[in-house]
């Protein structure tokens, strides 16, 4: 009996272990000349389920027992259908498929009477119809195999000499390894636009100092929307014509649909456009597939899609994209797969039969009869002929009929995304793998999976030891050069930061130290509890400063509260127009000090709530004993023969007197309102998205007490992309002053400049000094960007790769009554990315407000 049991348990062993390896199709993918394929991709049509080729051109897929429809397709090659039947669980079908080159048959470049490139016609309906494509699914779930490689190729002397082999020896990171990532994830959507995503299982070769919690994501990249990775202009935009020229390159049918061959180039060279080709059903006017690039300073970027066709809609079901970096001495290549393996799509009712797209200039009759019909059901227009002008009009029409529904459906989110990795997805099996991967490893990954499964077992006890030992504790040295001790686990828990001591120095404090320490509490990404201490001792004014706080930010990011009391020194100018290091350069060096200071003996109260993205209730109250401080040194290090100026600066409004010291009590109100902002929530977390949206700020501030004001301000800032002509930064602001400040300290003061130097803050003078026109008169501030994709230095394309950039700047300030009643303007030319960091600008101030006639300067990014 005994026996007969063991055998049966054999033979239920052996067919498991037989069924693992059959209902398999498998083999070799090539070319004509017998060259492999990597990374095609391998469709079974009649599963809606697929897979991809690895690096040596070979495939595996489990279909089941059945007739199977395979479709074979890469990149410029025409597809090839294979059906394959499988007779039995344990059937084992051996395939190697040669794929041959698409051929194309080129169209009449003159259509109809049309003298332009075809593709112009093609583009021009592929564009209309892209804001369709966005709106064609109801719901859609996925399944997805993601793979990503790199490699480090070579490392350059200079970073060796400044750590790249404390990186080897601490992370483990080898020049010339190959470390790969799996994922099995699961993806769900529902319109308008929440995504879940959900690791399933994960696995990679990384050294075990990496190997703590990386997770791929499958590629969510929609080329129908105007920009991919929130910059990069797609070729299928609103603005494509006006960024890039297309060339017909040829036509091929296939399954009775006619597939059109377009070359895509930027009108400029310029980091944010693509170049390649791309592939487009015609009719439908979708994406077959593309393959384009692009570069920036930082390397060279590849990024591939092909495409299938499911229930009338054209899904993707493989993104390819290839990494060439090349930045800081470092050199290196990355590749991310992501292939769809298993879809099921729910279409929009309203989007099942496409519009067809007339050509306006070949039916000029017919077009002015479209347009001039009445929509009375957009839904059901849909479906019919349609100009491009009217698709948008309906397209319309369709948005405001769904808006409310798609409000309730998102709780007032324009997006919502959750991403999620399964508490097992470590601890899958390599049966699991063999089942679910489908892409044959390569002979080198497999290699390393050895490897890292042989490092990761024997380092398990290491782990649990480390992974206790490695929760900061406390070291007498810490005292010294400071330590984050950090208790967070996903984003949530406690934690301490001991900063290093600071310092600088200065006319009025002479050197200074400072430190600060931080305790935080988080109970989500952006619901936390912080208190906070800093302290400061000036060594020649023989005096202690700080302050501590608390700071509340919660109720899913809406809320935010702040209590702060200290006795601390500032600069006049609370918008710190010179950085205590540079002033601390040119102190020290050269006797210059332009850090202006008093100190304030407070306690303040700070509100702020956000009603709806578009408007952001400010406040603040403040009790506070202010007086001006004095110099304490007289000069600097290396030039002693140069006396410090008073600490209290020149201004003609204001005139010699020194502010008196007083009690205050001040406070501000206000509103900021962002018209265009919505919200977005990213795993539980609301963010305000406000893209190129305009910003406004009104703002009521007052002073009571022994110094008194009433000052109201309006601010104007936004962002404007130009699309061909670059981009625009545009900051406006107007100050009324209700009721004249008493005390200087309460004038407003402009980011001006006596420097050399200039930072990234785009609201700030080149040439005005820092506090010769501060006012408390009304007047207008403008602040103007420029950046143009061509201008004098970017005409040369081998400079725009390298990232030379080139800006136009326009500062104006107009006083409308006072002593300085009049304008001052500045213009500037600009260069940025020399040496990947650095820029040149030269300034020229306008009329005799500055004794400069031209200003050259030496910018930074910070």
């Amino acid at each position: 009996m005994d026996s007969i049991k063991l055998l049966f348990s054999l033979s239920l062993f052996f067919i498991f272990v037989s069924s693992l390896h059959g209902q398999q199709i498998h083999g070799t993918i090539r070319n004509k000349q017998g060259e492999v394929m990597p990374f095609a991709t391998v469709w079974v049509s009649n599963q809606n389920k697929g897979t991809t080729a690895n690096e040596d051109g070979k495939y595996s897929i489990k279909t089941g027992v059945g007739k199977h429809n395979l479709v074979f397709r890469f990149l410029g090659h025409s597809p090839k259908t294979f059906t394959i039947e499988l007779e039995s669980e344990t059937s084992d079908k051996l395939l190697d498929v040669v794929l041959e080159e698409q051929a194309v048959a080129l169209a009449e470049v003159n259509v109809s009477g049309l003298k332009e490139d075809p593709a112009i016609g093609i583009m021009r309906r592929m564009i209309a119809m892209a804001p369709f494509h966005l709106k064609e699914l109801d719901a859609y779930e996925a399944k997805a195999y993601v793979k990503g490689s790199g490699k480090v190729t070579e490392v350059s002397s200079l970073v060796k000499m400044l750590g790249g082999k404390k990186i080897e020896k601490e992370m483990g990171v080898k020049v010339g390894s190959t470390y790969v990532l799996e994922g099995i994830n699961q993806v769900s959507y529902q319109k308008p636009n929440r995504l879940q995503e959900k690791v399933i299982s994960n696995r990679n070769n990384l050294p075990p100092a990496l190997n703590q919690g990386l997770n791929l994501r499958v590629t969510q990249t929609n080329f129908y929307r105007p920009k991919v990775w929130v910059s990069l202009w797609s070729p299928f935009g609103p603005q494509a014509f006006q960024l890039y020229k297309f060339a017909y390159l040829g036509s091929f049918t296939q399954e009775g649909m006619t597939i059109s061959k377009i070359q895509v180039q930027p009108r400029a060279s310029y980091d944010d456009l693509f170049e390649g080709t791309v592939q487009v059903v015609e009719d439908t006017w979708s994406i077959y597939s593309f393959q384009l690039r692009f570069k920036d300073p930082n390397g060279s970027y590849g990024f591939t899609q092909q495409n299938a066709l499911f229930q009338g809609v054209w899904m993707p079901i493989q993104y390819d994209s290839q990494v060439n970096f090349d930045a800081f001495g470092i050199k290196a290549n990355f590749r991310y797969i992501t292939q769809i393996k298993q879809y099921q799509i729910k279409v929009n009712p309203a989007f099942v039969v496409k519009p067809a797209i007339i050509e306006e200039r070949l039916n000029k009759e017919l077009a002015k009869e479209i347009n001039r019909e009445k929509v009375k059901d957009p839904k059901m227009a849909l479906g019919k002929e349609l100009t491009r002008k009217k698709l948008k009009e309906v397209l319309k029409e369709v948005d405001k009929l769904e808006k409310k529904e798609n409000l309730a459906k998102m709780d007032g989110l324009t997006s919502d995304y959750t991403f999620e990795v399964d508490s097992m997805s470590r601890n899958k099996s390599e049966s699991f793998w063999e089942e679910e991967r489908q892409v044959p490893l390569t002979e080198g990954e497999k290699v390393g999976y050895k490897e890292a499964d042989s490092l990761w077992i024997a380092g398990a006890d290491k782990r649990r030891k480390d992974s206790i030992n490695a929760l900061p504790k406390f070291q007498f040295g810490h005292l010294i050069y400071g330590k984050y001790y950090n208790y967070e686990k996903n984003s949530i828990g406690k934690s301490l930061n001991l900063s290093s001591f600071g310092g600088g120095f200065n006319a009025v404090d002479g050197f200074y130290v400072d430190r600060s320490l931080v305790y935080r509490n988080r109970y989500g990404r952006n619901n936390y509890l912080a208190l906070g201490a800093n302290v400061r001792y000036a060594i020649a004014r023989h005096a202690w400063n700080g302050d501590v706080y608390l700071e509340r930010n919660f109720d899913e990011n809406r809320q935010y509260l702040k209590a702060e009391i200290g006795s601390n020194v500032f600069q006049i100018n609370r918008s710190n127009p010179i950085s205590p290091f540079l002033n601390t350069l040119y102190a020290v060096i050269l006797s210059e000090n332009y850090v202006n200071l008093f100190q304030k003996n407070y306690v303040n109260l700070n509100y702020q709530y956000q009603f709806t993205p578009s408007l952001r209730f400010l406040s603040l109250i403040e009790f506070r004993n202010r007086e001006m401080l004095n110099n304490s040194v007289e000069h600097g290090w290396l030039n002693q023969d140069k006396v410090f100026e008073p600490n209290m600066p020149v201004n003609v409004a204001w005139g010699n007197q020194i502010p008196n010291r007083g009690n205050q009590v001040a406070g501000s109100i206000g509103f900021r309102w962002q018209p265009k902002a919505s919200w977005n929530r990213f795993n539980g977390v609301r963010r305000i998205n406000n893209n190129e949206g305009p910003s406004f700020n009104f703002i009521y501030a007052f002073g009571t007490g022994d110094d008194q004001f009433q000052r109201l301000n309006l601010d104007y800032s936004q962002f404007i992309n130009l699309a061909r002509l670059g981009t625009l930064n545009l900051q406006l602001n107007y100050t009324t002053y209700l009721q004249k400040a008493t005390n200087f300290l309460d004038y407003t003061h402009f980011n001006g400049n006596q420097t050399m130097f200039i930072s990234a803050n785009e609201q700030s003078f080149r040439a005005l000094p820092y506090y010769a026109f501060s006012t408390t008169d009304n007047h207008i501030k403008l602040h103007a960007k420029w950046e143009p994709r061509k201008l004098l230095l970017s005409q040369w394309n081998v400079l725009t790769q390298y990232g030379i950039r080139e800006y136009v700047v326009y500062n104006r300030l107009h006083m409308l009554q006072g002593v300085n009643q009049g304008s001052y303007q500045e213009f500037v030319y600009g260069i940025s990315g020399i040496g990947k960091f650095l820029g040149l600008e030269l300034a020229y101030p306008v009329g005799n407000w500055v004794p400069e006639r031209f200003k050259l300067l030496l910018r930074f990014p910070f």
